[in-house]
């Protein structure tokens, strides 16, 4: 579905999503072991959960702040990155500002206006044993060229984590801050969401059951945590990288068509069979702000299947979409 804003995307492109900490944290406790040991927990246990973009700074060589170059890169983001004990991780972070289409249907220019500032990937994950960086290794980007492998060196202090790439060409490093997002209270019902749910099939039937259509080839998640936040990464097959540095108009239309990307909190209704996920961060300029979808649920197995409320066609006919979604594990991921 959607993004712009080269210098703010160049970076981030080229740093995986972080998870964030302090600026001042350490990464070795005062044994000069790596911190994970220092506390008696595993280091990628440390990882695991829900993560809320707390802040971005740049420095230079010299360590003095960076401000933003403007545009996209200039405004006020919003973001969080997930990570499970499977070893799977997902992010999603875009500017606040972002303006809604003019008409019903997004133009070529809307579209690179979109995607500005916009990051948004899924893979697995895994940390160094030394404690010092972690690779994320994608199988899906919002930038159909980003790199497969993303490095990041990380600290963790308190509820905070830092996650920073490798120095770019001209010695500037940037970092991201990220806030552990706490648990919520959860029903049994709640629980059974919980995790990286790899999607199996997408098809739209008519209402005697016939096939109108499906998504062959398209990969992604949902994943819902204990904080009761839940995330959503879909991507379309053979998307190519852009032909420059960044995405021309059509290029972005184009990417924005192969890629759905939204988060916000789920609430289940368990006596009437549905959750509901309220979007408040979404790839499709269509809807900016609040935008609560109902999806009826089916646990059966390790699988999940979600449908949409029906649609109906001006010819009379019903569409019904369903989507089935597999549990991911630490067999499928890197643990």
């Amino acid at each position: 579905m959607r993004k712009t804003l080269l210098a703010f995307v160049v970076v981030f492109a080229s740093i995986p999503f972080l998870v964030h900490p302090d600026v001042g944290a350490q990464s070795a406790g005062a044994s000069g072991q790596p911190a994970a040991k220092a506390s008696g927990k595993s280091l990628s246990s440390r990882f695991v959960g829900a993560w809320k973009l707390a802040g971005i700074e740049t420095r230079n060589a010299k360590g003095e702040v960076v401000p933003p170059a403007g545009g996209a890169a200039a405004a006020p983001r919003t973001g969080y990155i997930i990570y499970d004990a499977a070893g799977y991780v997902a992010v999603s972070i875009l500017p606040v500002t972002r303006k809604k289409n003019a008409g019903a249907q997004i133009t070529p220019d809307e579209a690179k206006a979109a995607i500005g500032g916009y990051a948004a990937y899924f893979g697995t994950y895994t940390p160094d044993e030394s404690g010092t960086f972690v690779v994320h290794h994608l199988q899906g980007s919002l930038n159909p060229g980003m790199a497969a492998d993303q490095k990041r060196f990380f600290e963790f202090s308190g509820d905070k984590l830092t996650l920073q790439p490798p120095p770019a060409a001209n010695g500037n490093k940037t970092k991201l801050t990220w806030q552990r997002m706490p648990d919520v209270a959860m029903s049994a019902e709640q629980k059974k969401f919980v995790g990286f749910w790899k999607e199996v099939s997408f098809e739209r039937n008519d209402e005697t059951g016939k096939m109108l259509s499906s998504n062959p080839g398209q990969t992604g998640y949902i994943i819902y945590t204990t904080a009761g936040f839940m995330m959503v990464h879909m991507m379309q097959p053979n998307r190519k990288p852009y032909a420059g540095a960044e995405p021309t108009p059509d290029e972005a239309l184009q990417t924005m068509r192969t890629y759905t990307n939204y988060f916000g909190p789920f609430y289940v209704h368990q006596s009437d069979g549905y959750v509901i996920h309220d979007q408040v961060g979404t790839l499709n300029m269509g809807r900016i702000g609040p935008s609560p979808q109902q999806r009826w649920y089916t646990f059966t197995s390790n699988r999940l299947v979600l449908q949409p409320p029906p649609t109906y066609q001006p010819d009379g006919h019903v569409v019904k979409g369903t989507i089935v979604w597999e549990k991911a594990n630490a067999a499928t991921g890197t643990r």
